[in-house]
């Protein structure tokens, strides 16, 4: 979604109006973006105005595209808002998002990064990529989050130091942090992985630093999943972990924990008959 794209001159002042509507509801910076860029990309596709937008042109729009589950979700979520706007507020006679149908997904199955490689990660890294690589690993953040640490985000509590993490939708969540960590990040004075031009750098050059690190089959998620077994394991409490991951549901939450391996090895060793 960094690729900026226009949309046709007929479709902007409805797009800008919805996308107004949710900035009034709280949506990121990030999310708006993201919308923007989809609204504008179909309403390119689509041409005419949206209020002519059929049913059927609208199923075949996404029929064309060779999406991931997630990308087709993501411009499934944004097109049925937009036009559920457009319905209830007048703008339009119908609905043509409520032809489109649900949005199959894969389970996904957890594929905890082995600590031994990770432990090999290490020895190779340099020291950024070192911290890049525990923040993935032994406090659970995603790309984006890693690329945003700040100084200012490292907090006292009554037990030691934590880390304010501003994740997806701009929510917070506190994460405690070893103390070395803590010092790490309180050392920078400013963002822990300052830009080039300012700012932070972007999540990609967090995801590029950690995976060139691995081996194949290997990326900084799933350190993520390392750090979501491993706390369950430690506390066998869904709720904890998806506290900790910054998950709304615990469904999501489980699709990041593993079982370990002991346990189905004692699982399997019960049911032996010889």
């Amino acid at each position: 979604m960094s690729k900026k794209i226009n949309a046709p001159p007929v479709w902007r002042e409805e797009i800008t109006q919805y996308l107004d509507v949710l900035k009034a509801g709280g949506q990121s910076k990030g999310t708006l973006t993201t919308r923007r860029c989809q609204l504008s990309q179909m309403a390119r596709d689509l041409q005419g105005v949206p209020a002519d937008v059929s049913d059927d042109a609208l199923v075949s729009w996404f029929a064309r595209h060779e999406w991931k589950p997630e990308t087709r979700k993501s411009y499934r979520n944004a097109v049925t808002g937009f036009f559920s706007w457009l319905h209830t507020t007048g703008r339009a006679a119908a609905n043509p998002a409520e032809a489109l149908p649900s949005v199959r997904r894969p389970h996904a199955h957890p594929r905890p990064c082995p600590d031994s490689v990770i432990l090999a990660a290490l020895g190779r890294a340099n020291a950024a990529e070192r911290t890049m690589i525990r923040l993935a690993a032994e406090a659970g953040l995603r790309r984006a989050e890693i690329a945003a640490v700040h100084s200012r985000d490292v907090m006292r509590d009554l037990v030691g130091r934590s880390l304010i993490v501003r994740g997806k939708g701009d929510k917070q969540r506190i994460v405690p942090l070893p103390d070395d960590l803590a010092g790490i990040i309180m050392d920078a004075r400013g963002y822990l992985f300052p830009g080039r031009f300012g700012g932070h750098v972007e999540e990609s050059y967090v995801g590029d630093h950690i995976s060139h690190l691995l081996p194949r089959g290997y990326a900084a998620h799933t350190l993520r999943h390392r750090f979501a077994t491993t706390a369950y394991a430690a506390t066998h409490d869904l709720f904890v972990v998806a506290e900790l991951l910054g998950h709304e549901s615990v469904e999501t939450t489980e699709h990041y924990v593993a079982m370990p391996d002991g346990r189905l090895r004692e699982a399997a060793a019960a049911v032996r008959l010889i």
